[in-house]
């Protein structure tokens, strides 16, 4: 039996860390809606209400894969990692599709899963992909008949899964710098059957590595990736934080083709989590530039939210990077437009790892949309930001009232999607 929290749903409170504490539901006239948030160095999913943004209850790692996982999942020297999670429910049954990383001393690499989640008690994963199926036709540079173990033929840091149809997912393979097409498992399956690969091996992928976020568009009637990439490589192949976003064309998968690369010249600094939405202002593309604000060769870690308009099959045209008032954004995760209730909803991780020797907190903010107009600059990241704009975001609330953990990911799930379990309250994970 899982240690209860106390319900909280009912009961108004509010939070002295933000400008505005009222909720957005009171603040639109939308119905009462959930907040979740993934935190990645605990291995948690923090489920808080809207109305007072306490924690109300949680998921864990800890608890759904606890021979890999323990019950401390944040110790570093084998940590289990929590990335992205959408939640997707059946009928009135809560499901969520985790992406994370287990332990596994045994291997030298991060072996990822992908796993659809049943937040009953104890949690139940109804399919996992812990083992990949790769067709010989599709293991270019690798051979997992003389390598099994190879980190090419596994999930590898993988950071976030999306469902393009019923039948199959497309995953960010983050640290193998690919993205991989896998059919979804049948129930109790827990090996995935990989039916395209589109990877660094692919002579328009350019420098770029460790996509984070894939996100699946129809542009002109045809299918389209828009892939967010943390960094790239230098000339001698050494990592770096010079990332960029790409839009690929993949009506074909066997046949991708990258239709352009945003910025056209230049690099965003470990960007995370770009993304196309229509807005008030237009049809956009918004990402959480993570170290946006960063001086190189010094110290000051900072990130911003990019704000750029979204040309279709053209390159984006840069129009911003938005900051916050003092002390400012910390290693921006993520960023979503909440069109219901007209708010950016940005995940604020703090530090980027929690290696860092960093003192800020983890949080989840809400932002008005600001006002936007075309720039004569082109939004990369130069010595000096001398190629951005910079504007300050008027900040609305603050979603959650406590600090977070390295936070990854946040939705809001409005209460008539919920399904039972979330509405009668998911209480604290059992190895906490």
């Amino acid at each position: 039996m899982k240690p209860a929290l106390i319900p909280m749903l009912l009961m108004a409170c509010t939070s002295s860390k933000s400008p505005d504490t009222s909720s957005p539901g009171a603040e639109t006239g939308t119905e009462r809606s959930l907040y979740v948030v993934s935190e990645t160095s605990t291995g948690k999913l923090l489920v808080a209400s809207d109305e007072h943004g306490r924690v109300e209850g949680e998921l864990c790692l800890s608890d759904i894969f606890p021979d890999q996982c323990g019950p401390r999942a944040s110790e570093l020297a084998r940590p289990c990692l929590m990335f992205g999670v959408s939640h997707q429910p059946v009928d009135d049954d809560d499901r969520f599709l985790i992406t994370a990383t287990l332990r596994d001393p045994d291997r030298p690499f991060a072996p990822g899963i992908v796993s659809l989640v049943r937040p009953s008690d104890p949690p139940e994963a109804l399919w996992s992909v812990r083992n990949l199926s790769i067709p010989r036709e599709l293991q270019s540079g690798f051979d997992c008949d003389l390598d099994g173990e190879a980190p090419l033929c596994h999930l590898h840091g993988a950071h976030t899964t999306i469902n393009v149809s019923d039948e199959v997912l497309v995953v960010s393979d983050t640290s193998n710098s690919r993205v991989l097409w896998i059919e979804t498992p049948a129930l109790g399956a827990e090996t995935g059957d990989v039916v395209a690969i589109l990877s660094s091996q692919h002579p328009q992928w350019g420098d770029e590595r460790y996509p984070n976020l894939v996100q699946a568009l129809t542009v002109d009637g045809r299918d389209h990736l828009l892939v967010t990439f943390k960094g790239g490589v230098d000339h001698s192949g050494s990592p770096t934080n010079e990332g960029r976003i790409a839009l690929w064309d993949v009506s074909d998968r066997s046949q991708p083709d990258r239709v352009w690369v945003f910025p056209e010249d230049g690099h965003l600094t470990a960007v995370h989590s770009g993304k196309f939405v229509d807005t008030p202002a237009g049809e956009l593309l918004i990402y959480a530039h993570s170290l946006g604000a960063s001086e190189v060769g010094t110290d000051h870690r900072e990130g911003t939210i990019g704000f750029a308009q979204f040309n279709g099959l053209e390159p984006p045209t840069y129009l911003a990077d938005g900051t916050v008032a003092d002390p400012g954004f910390g290693f921006t995760r993520e960023v979503e437009w909440d069109g219901e209730i007209q708010r950016l909803i940005v995940t604020d991780s703090g530090c980027e790892n929690a290696q860092d020797a960093c003192s800020r907190s983890g949080r989840v903010l809400a932002f008005s949309l600001p006002q936007l107009s075309p720039s004569d600059l082109g939004g990369s990241a130069r010595p000096g930001l001398t190629d951005q704009v910079f504007i300050e975001l008027d900040w609305k609330r603050t979603m959650v009232d406590q600090a977070l953990e390295l936070p990854f990911d946040t939705d809001r799930i409005p209460l008539h999607e919920a399904g039972a379990q979330l509405r009668e309250g998911l209480g604290a994970c059992g190895g906490a």
